[in-house]
């Protein structure tokens, strides 16, 4: 099975005819009654991107090719006139699965060589810089909401030991 990746945007994108003779990346409008791929999304302008392949694999197994460098320079150039792409792949024929939770990354992240596009991921592309700040409040959060392990001597010792903040500064 091949991979198909989807995109969606808030308004309409450039599309970019797929060529038999002469096979390159491409971007191609989805037809309306493809309800088992805009279920995925929030927004009403939904696309297939492709690689030379016809198919979508080239974005994982070809990172020093020209498919995924043109994915993420088309996702570049979509990011000046929205604040948000989503995209969604799968495996082709499984359109209908339940994505998995969604994943912020920015175009320059899918285009790193470590990056793989997974079966049922939902994602999220935003500018480098949007990217980086939820990554930091997710960090941020995951840090608060950790639990925080009691001593072994037990809760009454939280409040009989000294901490060294309380300790004066100037005992006169």
């Amino acid at each position: 099975m091949c991979l198909a990746l989807y995109l969606a945007a808030p308004q309409e994108l450039p599309v970019i005819a797929w060529d038999e003779t002469k096979p390159a990346f491409h971007v191609i409008r989805l037809p309306k009654n493809a309800d088992g791929v805009r279920k995925h999304f929030s927004f009403d302008y939904v696309y297939y991107a492709g690689s030379q392949q016809g198919c979508s694999c080239a974005f994982n197994y070809e990172h020093e090719y020209d498919s995924i460098v043109e994915l993420k320079n088309y996702l570049r150039n979509a990011l000046i006139c929205v604040d948000q792409v989503e995209m969604f792949a799968c495996q082709t024929g499984t359109e209908e699965q339940v994505k998995k939770p969604a994943v912020v990354v920015s175009p320059e992240g899918i285009a790193l060589p470590e990056f793989f596009f997974k079966d049922g991921q939902h994602l999220i592309i935003r500018t480098a810089k949007e990217a980086e700040r939820v990554t930091e409040a997710e960090k941020c959060l995951q840090r608060v909401t950790q639990t925080v392990p009691f001593p072994k001597k037990g809760r009454a010792a939280l409040f009989t030991a000294k901490h060294p903040i309380l300790n004066p500064l100037y005992a006169g």
